[in-house]
């Protein structure tokens, strides 16, 4: 039986919707980073070939599709390539949950395909040449959210939010 996998994207944006800067995260926040291990341990990840070939990039220890137009000849381990997002999510079509990485022009893809939105808001105005897209609140329901203030470890206040797509 062939089913869509639950799809959610999993981001952190500063309030003027940056999700990166020279192919990196603007910021360094140890706890959002533990979130992030928490939620998708052994799920499959989607993402683009910049996200995956960044520096500061996150991969799944269990499945990473990339969507490329040029796949290399030999993948890595835990490494698949997909073509387009159609050919992402057929690769995935027998998981029960994926989690998808951005970047940016990957996350305006798949947005109406989520079901859940992992976004952190990190509380300020930075400087990026990557945005996370704009999206219709009213589509989306907020179903948790966990303020962290800034500390000596996070330059910056953040809020984890989880929201679910209203039916």
């Amino acid at each position: 039986m062939n089913t869509k996998p639950h799809l959610s994207i999993i981001a952190a944006m500063s309030e003027n919707h940056v999700i990166g800067l020279n192919n990196s995260l603007p910021w360094h926040l140890p706890d959002e980073w533990a979130h992030f291990r928490k939620v998708t341990a052994g799920k499959a990840f989607i993402m683009g070939r910049k996200s995956f070939e960044a520096p500061d990039a996150l991969h799944s220890e269990y499945r990473n599709v990339i969507i490329t137009s040029r796949p290399p000849a030999q993948a890595e381990p835990r490494v698949e390539y997909a073509r387009d997002i159609s050919g992402a999510i057929a690769l995935l079509s027998d998981e029960t949950d994926v989690f998808v990485l951005g970047g940016a022009s990957v996350f305006e893809q798949m947005l109406p395909l989520a079901d859940r939105m992992y976004l952190t808001i990190v509380h300020a105005q930075v400087e990026g040449d990557a945005f996370f897209p704009a999206f219709d609140s009213d589509d989306w329901q907020l179903a948790d959210s966990e303020f962290h203030g800034a500390d000596d470890d996070h330059a910056y206040a953040f809020s984890m939010n989880l929201y679910i797509r209203k039916p």
